[in-house]
């Protein structure tokens, strides 16, 4: 007899054990986007969103650095993801951030981003991209946010320093028509030098009515300060504004993130105060501001979400959590005219960081999300969506939604293998499915033991494999493939053969696990100009951890990333032992958030990606220039302007703004000086070429490596590939 989801999901939950891997009813499957050489990233530190979608197609942007064009895009129909790759370049150079994607009327969508202050665009014809146009310039602003209409006009938010160098900022506004035509920059909201306001980076929407409407964090020395804030406008030209909160009240360095349900209520989801930051969302249902409530439940501050609303008028709202062993994607709902339902996983509690959620909504109902994982070994981008009833393939449409077991981190004891299966078409439907794990000593291929199962539109249900035991030992690594058959045709030729297949990895666990257990420098939102990082690492397993490195890794969350990576070696450290660590210094060149992230792993090849060997640490904090670095850093420049990937050599472009003592060296991903390209006095504009040698003149094996540009008390960083 079949029963329904809940039945089924209660089912699940009590035979299987399953509490920390909740199932989605009408979740689609995990999907890679970009598969690149180097670092891919979905936005995540503006209030636009990185994924767009109209009644036909989805659009996704981020950022990557495997490339020269950071900018990256693809456009795909709904319910056909493409196969991974390396998108469509966007932008011109590589200096390129806070990308965000609209979309509006079905043929036309438009991306934003910006770079050292300038603010760009590129728009989507319904069959391709143009070029990067430079829509703001000189300016001094950053991270803007876009919103489209029906009828293809585009409105933007972005926000800026008004009377630099004293930090006093100010929310911009502008339009784009559906023809092309580009209003007038707007100062939305500019209060006086002597009114001290830092606004952080807008969210925009558009209501029903057409009014348009910013949320923003905001720190107000007169206060209220720790707050966030409102703007709304019913023609563009003439904005209100209004403080929504108390002081000390939302995090307001972290973005907002804004939208409207199809009766014009406003949702604003943002970060709490104080420590541990959390979900919240405010919300107008009734005609004014509501007491805010919290919708995340998690033991330590959070920082990145996004929020939208389907055309059912339920609001969704995704962050990343840290309630289990390292970064989550989770997400919450409200249906029109009820509450907010618990928090619920999107990804899985495997010890794989995912982060940095985008999420969206279609005219059809359905909901799209990216985020950023790491289950590849780099940073890559993921795709998932929620099919709503008003969209996504109809017919028959069988599909292996998530592999419960083996999964991740595994012991060497027997393993029942598991798996959701659904169905996402448009009637009753029949299927079975088998299990293919391979790897060292294994080549396991079963049918699941329930045979043939029966499912109603929208149903899913757990199905279950023979036993199987990991015949290798610890650090060995297995692929899981279930494939969903369709019965009696035993074929995965269904409308959509794309969700049919899930591959997961499970690796049998090490007795030996180093955690990153306390970060002592930097302290979680303080203030820094320059430091020496420290953090205390731990052996917690239960056999000594030998030749191995601590990490220390910082990245600007803002649009100028100073790349910094030390690594320490050790060479043994017992069960239970605790070693504290201090990394060479950093300094900071800019006005933005930072994460810190510490941890210990074993340098990685040109083959295989660097090996974790227990959980990382990351602690985030706002950076302030060193007094004389701010100055230093307009007049020092280094970038590789040869190719990038390489194959036989490249160039290395420098601008030092006046006479100095330089070095200019390149490091592997462990931060060994493997080159010194230059050593000595330097200034001026210049290029180096680097063939791809050490200093002895041996080719260098393939990967990442690190360009620096170093002078008394400042270092700036390029990234490069080397391929072979």
């Amino acid at each position: 007899m079949r029963k329904s989801i809940v039945s089924k999901t209660l089912l699940i939950l009590g035979v299987l054990a399953l509490a920390a891997v909740p199932l989605f009813a009408q979740w689609h499957s995990d999907t890679r986007i970009s598969n690149t050489s180097g670092t891919s990233y979905a936005p995540y530190n503006t209030g636009g969103w990185g994924v767009a979608a109209d009644a036909n197609d989805v659009y996704i942007v981020w950022r990557d650095y495997s490339f020269s064009q950071y900018v990256r895009a693809v456009v795909f129909p709904i319910g056909s993801p493409p196969a991974a790759g390396s998108g469509t370049a966007l932008s011109s150079t590589s200096l390129s951030y806070d990308v965000a994607v609209a979309a509006g009327d079905g043929t036309n969508a438009h991306a934003v981003w910006d770079r050292s202050g300038n603010l760009y665009y590129n728009g989507y014809n319904g069959s391709s991209w143009g070029s990067e146009y430079l829509h703001t310039s000189g300016q001094n602003l950053r991270a803007q946010s876009i919103a489209d209409i029906s009828n293809g006009t585009s409105y933007i938010a972005t926000s800026g320093s008004w009377s630099y160098p004293g930090f006093v900022y100010r929310v911009c506004y502008r339009e784009r028509s559906s023809g092309g035509t580009w209003g007038p920059l707007i100062n939305a909201w500019a209060p006086t030098s002597s009114d001290y306001h830092y606004f952080v980076h807008p969210s925009i929407c558009v209501t029903p009515d057409g009014l348009r409407h910013i949320s923003m964090g905001i720190y107000r020395s007169a206060g209220p300060s720790y707050t966030i804030g409102h703007m709304w406008s019913s023609n563009g030209t003439s904005w209100s504004h209004e403080y929504l909160l108390p002081s000390y009240s939302a995090y307001h360095i972290r973005p907002t993130s804004i939208c409207s349900d199809p009766d014009g209520n406003l949702y604003i989801a943002y970060m709490d105060y104080p420590s541990p930051y959390q979900v919240s969302v405010i919300d107008n249902v009734g005609g004014s501001w509501n007491t805010p409530v919290q919708i995340s439940n998690c033991p330590t501050s959070l920082y990145y979400l996004s929020i939208c609303c389907d055309t059912f008028g339920t609001v969704w709202v995704a962050w990343e959590d840290r309630s289990g062993q390292t970064y989550e994607i989770y997400y919450a709902t409200r249906p029109k005219g009820g509450s907010w339902g618990a928090p619920q996983e999107l990804t899985p509690n495997d010890g794989i960081v995912s982060r940095h959620p985008n999420l969206t909504a279609d005219p059809n109902g359905n909901v799209h999300i990216t985020w950023t994982d790491r289950r590849d070994g780099n940073y890559e981008v993921y795709y998932n969506w929620y099919a709503g009833s008003g969209g996504g393939p109809g017919g028959r449409d069988l599909a292996c939604t998530r592999i419960l077991k083996p999964l991740g981190k595994i012991t060497g004891d027997p393993v029942t293998p598991s798996a959701v299966v659904a169905n996402f078409g448009g009637g009753e439907d029949s299927c079975y499915a088998k299990c293919v794990i391979t790897g060292p000593g294994v080549n396991y291929d079963k049918g699941n033991l329930e045979g043939i199962v029966y499912l109603e539109a929208g149903e899913e249900d757990a199905v279950s494999f023979p036993s199987w035991t990991p015949p290798g030992g610890a650090g060995d690594r297995y692929r899981v493939e279930v494939t969903v058959y369709l019965w009696p045709e035993k074929t995965i030729e269904d409308d959509d053969p794309s969700n049919n297949i899930q591959v997961e990895y499970a690796t049998i666990e090490s007795a030996v696990q180093v955690d990153a257990i306390e970060v002592v420098k930097p302290v979680e939102g303080s203030v820094v100009d320059s430091m020496t990082p420290e953090a205390n690492f731990k052996n917690v397993g239960t056999e000594a951890a030998e030749n191995f490195y601590c990490y220390c890794e910082i990245v600007s969350q803002g649009y100028h990333t100073a790349d910094y990576l030390d690594s320490v070696p050790v060479a043994s450290l017992d069960p239970e032992e605790v070693k504290n660590v201090k990394f060479a210094k950093w300094i900071c060149d800019d006005d933005a958030s930072y994460m810190a992230t510490f941890f210990a792993a074993i340098p990685g090849t040109p083959d295989y990606a660097r090996i974790l060997l227990g959980k990382e640490l990351s602690v985030m904090f706002q950076g302030t220039p060193l007094v004389g670095i701010a100055e230093s850093a307009d007049a020092l420049r280094i970038e590789v302007t040869g190719p990038n990937p390489f194959i036989a050599g490249t160039l290395v472009s420098y601008a030092v703004g006046y006479p100095i003592s330089t070095t200019i060296r390149v490091y592997d991903v462990t931060g060994k000086v493997v080159r010194t390209l230059h050593d000595g006095e330097l200034s001026g504009y210049g290029s180096l070429y680097w063939d791809g040698t050490d200093d002895a003149g041996a080719e260098l094996a393939g990967g990442l490596y690190f360009i620096r540009i170093i002078t008394p008390g400042f270092t700036k960083t390029a990234k490069v590939v080397l391929l072979h």
